[in-house]
């Protein structure tokens, strides 16, 4: 009994230090897991631009569109974000308030895939320092087989998909993530939801939203699914969470509530442990499913910690299986408008 306790020990070991199983694939096994809580994380997860761990001291400056290992958010922070050297309290925080800034982590190690994959993970979208909240999170998977080193383009494309340069309908178009099998846009603004920035260039099916140049934002609040894409085609769109449009203006919502939290103060010199309390309302916890097989049909529940659990939020037919094995990555923006985007508690599954 002491050495079955002994191997069982073991594999939990594995798992919470954030390593890939290979081996152990029983129904539900972890894949990979990470709390980003500490003052470090897995080595294999890079970091882009502004996205730091709360939990290590504060760095050296924001690291524009250059990689770097997750480390100490930058010392000129902006908004109410949680205090640093706050292990075993801390944030990965994507960006903090300050205006066009950029942050993304992504794991460039192939996770297997032939029991479908399972994300959970905690996010936060809140504090905005300007009349409107923007841009949102995204959580996208990639084709195992190619590099995933640098995230796609920024704004309305939340790191995932394609976008002309800002205000130039003819520039040369900014290439989406390499390899991209999925993209999930947690969309505060919600111009991920639309096609106007030339996203989903080359694609058959294109969003409700149009693709006027320049359009105006859709519509605040959505959860928009794109599908497999290279460069600068595809990233197409799949499924959103909009209903009718209103009188040619924007679109509703359905989520049965708010991506965006409502904390707009952090008080100075607050603990560790008092942040955490104060985040908590503001928490949404999101899973992403997506079984393999063809003709699988990908889901995407989210706990708005209003009391009813997960909800389902979006349901959407994927329109090729799962690559063998695959990447994964989040990524969130501000620009004109700006909020602190944060996340915890990431756990990768398999589904059977």
């Amino acid at each position: 009994m002491t050495g079955v306790m002994a191997v069982l020990g073991a594999v939990a070991a594995v798992a919470s230090a954030g390593s890939v199983s290979a081996a152990h694939r029983a129904p539900g096994s972890v894949l990979f897991e990470e709390s980003f809580t500490r003052a470090t994380a897995d080595s294999r997860l890079i970091g882009y631009g502004a996205a730091c761990l709360t939990g290590a001291r504060r760095g050296g400056p924001v690291q524009e569109a250059a990689n770097h290992p997750l480390g100490g958010c930058h010392p000129d922070p902006a908004g109410p974000v949680p205090p640093t050297g706050a292990a075993p309290h801390g944030y990965l925080q994507l960006t903090d308030a300050h205006d066009e800034e950029t942050g993304a982590v992504m794991f460039d190690t192939p996770i297997p895939a032939a029991n479908g994959v399972r994300v959970t993970f905690e996010q936060w979208q809140y504090g905005n320092t300007t009349r409107t909240a923007a841009d949102g999170i995204s959580f996208f998977l990639t084709d195992g087989a190619r590099r995933l080193t640098t995230p796609g383009a920024f704004g309305g494309s939340l790191g995932y998909a394609q976008k002309s340069p800002d205000g130039r309908a003819d520039g040369q178009i900014i290439p989406g993530v390499d390899g991209g099998y999925l993209g999930i846009g947690l969309d505060v603004l919600g111009n991920y939801f639309g096609d106007g920035e030339r996203r989903g260039n080359g694609c058959a099916r294109r969003s409700p939203a149009g693709t006027r140049w320049p359009a105006p934002v859709p519509g605040p609040n959505v959860v928009t699914a794109r599908g497999p894409g290279d460069g600068i085609e595809g990233y197409c769109f799949l499924a959103a969470t909009t209903g009718d449009r209103a009188n040619g203006g924007r679109w509703s919502s359905t989520l049965p509530g708010s991506l965006n939290g409502d904390l707009r103060e952090m008080p100075a010199g607050v603990s560790a442990r008092r942040a955490e309390t104060l985040l908590e309302p503001v928490k949404r916890v999101v899973r992403v499913s997506v079984p393999p097989g063809s003709g699988a049909e990908a889901t995407v529940d989210i706990d708005f910690r209003n009391g009813k659990g997960f909800q389902r939020v979006l349901r959407f037919h994927v329109p090729r299986p799962l690559p063998d094995t695959v990447k994964f990555g989040f990524a969130a923006s501000t620009g004109p408008f700006t909020d602190v985007h944060l996340i915890r508690e990431l756990t990768v599954r398999t589904i059977r």
